[in-house]
């Protein structure tokens, strides 16, 4: 049973490790999602059923003041304190909690796969003694906060990873700034959470991934920072969708006009930057005159929601073609005459874009997009802002010819997309939960069941992944 917030930054692993599953012909398939996420829950079944379980009727929005704190920039500790407040606190919360206790009941798993920001799925499986694999779609370190050694860039710092003098005394002064908000953020809905006798009270995450038979990271290491790491670590790699085998490796284009404008253009920048990022006014023209400003030799296709295109103050320029929807990113990144990506530094886009070969220009602007942009510079894949989440135009125009030009980015994101193909992806983790369930299957009761599966690991934060 998987169990996942609606956003697609936490669902798309997800469904497509369940769509794999259902492809294999895997029995007794269901996923508890959001309901306005069951029409694509049930467009993944492609071979045996996956049957829809329904989450939270309104979940948690990023957006308004938490949006606000969470966008200030790198460094900023009210952003991920209040994400981690409203998480713990949502009416939405308690009510997937009495959900999945329910689907539980009804369903009864052998294992469950839950996303590490679903925490009502994450209490309900504790409660009620399901095995669990813990699902974690940012970079995965962030998960062991409380365990990284202090050398360790901390998370939603931005900082690189070989830190000079300076960076080292920043690093420290936020990590301890960082433990202090974060200790206060949990202390309210700790209390509550304690006296309704949930076993995880700070909804720390490290805990839920101690208490996991597995941790399933999507990324490797050479991208994420090398970290202490449990054995129970598995990362795999961009979560891409595996060709039927005899069939290309690369996924069909959609039958559409823009795939036959891809064809026709001698090269393209794909700029999208998320579904959460709404930019200003000044943040939308300084990237639509960059994007200019490259024309006529290069064109640029720009994921732009009505929204956000309303917010330009001028026209576009004419090698800018918008489209409020696009068919599929995946068959964009995998286009020929797609030379180059700008992303806002989300671990599935970014991950994909180093599938497919795509030098990429990151521009963050909260939280693990910093992370993601510095692990994305230092892998050599490609160059980020220097002060997000200001934009200027020169420096974005600048930046991209140097991704268009200089062959380097894209020999190292080929690079990092074999090496990223070779951690197994999707069909490794449908391997893998195979194999955990079938273990399951023989033990005796649910609370057996976690006992022994979990036993062997315990608090450990030791060794290599």
């Amino acid at each position: 049973m998987f169990a996942s917030p609606a956003h697609p930054g936490q669902l798309n692993p997800l469904l497509t490790i369940a769509a794999e599953m259902s492809r294999r012909g895997e029995p007794d398939l269901w996923f508890s999602v959001d309901a306005e996420a069951r029409p694509r829950v049930e467009a993944a079944s492609v071979g045996s059923p996956l049957r829809y379980l329904p989450g939270a009727d309104e979940p948690v929005r990023i957006e308004g003041e938490l949006y606000a704190a969470m966008a200030r920039g790198p460094r900023t500790t009210a952003g991920l304190a209040a994400l981690t407040r409203t998480m713990q606190t949502a009416a939405g919360t308690a009510q997937v909690y009495r959900r999945t206790l329910a689907h539980i009941d009804r369903v009864a798993p052998r294992l469950m796969v839950v996303d590490v920001m679903n925490i009502g799925a994450l209490d309900a499986a504790t409660t009620a003694g399901v095995p669990y694999v813990l699902s974690v779609p940012y970079p995965v370190s962030a998960v062991y906060l409380s365990r990284l050694p202090w050398g360790y860039p901390t998370p939603t710092s931005g900082l690189p990873r070989r830190l000079t003098g300076r960076q080292q005394v920043t690093n420290a002064l936020y990590r301890a700034r960082l433990h202090l908000a974060l200790l206060r953020a949990v202390a309210g809905p700790a209390w509550r959470r304690r006296a309704q006798g949930l076993a995880n009270p700070t909804g720390d995450p490290a805990r839920y991934a101690a208490a996991a038979v597995a941790v399933f990271g999507y990324t490797l290491f050479g991208l994420e920072y090398p970290f202490p790491a449990p054995d129970h670590l598995h990362l795999l790699g961009a979560i891409v969708p595996d060709p039927p085998a005899g069939e290309p490796t690369r996924p069909a284009p959609p039958a559409d006009g823009l795939t036959a404008w891809l064809d026709g253009q001698p090269s393209v920048v794909y700029v999208c930057l998320g579904t959460l990022a709404t930019l200003s006014a000044a943040q939308l023209d300084a990237f639509a005159e960059a994007f200019g400003r490259l024309g006529p030799e290069h064109r640029v296709l720009w994921k732009l929601p009505a929204r956000q295109r309303a917010a330009l103050t001028g026209p576009l320029p004419a090698n800018v073609r918008v489209e409020e929807w696009i068919p599929s990113q995946l068959a964009v990144l995998a286009h020929p005459r797609v030379r180059a990506f700008v992303c806002h530094g989300g671990a599935n886009g970014f991950h994909e874009g180093v599938h497919f070969g795509q030098p990429m220009l990151l521009t963050p602007f909260w939280l693990d997009c910093y992370d993601i942009a510095a692990r994305g510079v230092d892998a050599g894949v490609g160059l980020a802002l220097d002060h997000p989440p200001r934009v200027d135009a020169d420096e974005v125009a600048g930046k991209l010819r140097r991704l268009l030009t200089e062959e380097g980015f894209r020999r190292r994101s080929r690079y990092w997309g074999e090496r990223s193909r070779q951690a197994g992806g999707a069909a490794r983790a449908a391997d893998l939960l195979r194999d955990l369930s079938g273990r399951t299957r023989e033990l005796p009761g649910r609370a057996d069941r976690t006992r022994e599966l979990t036993g062997r690991i315990g608090d450990r934060t030791e060794g290599t992944a």
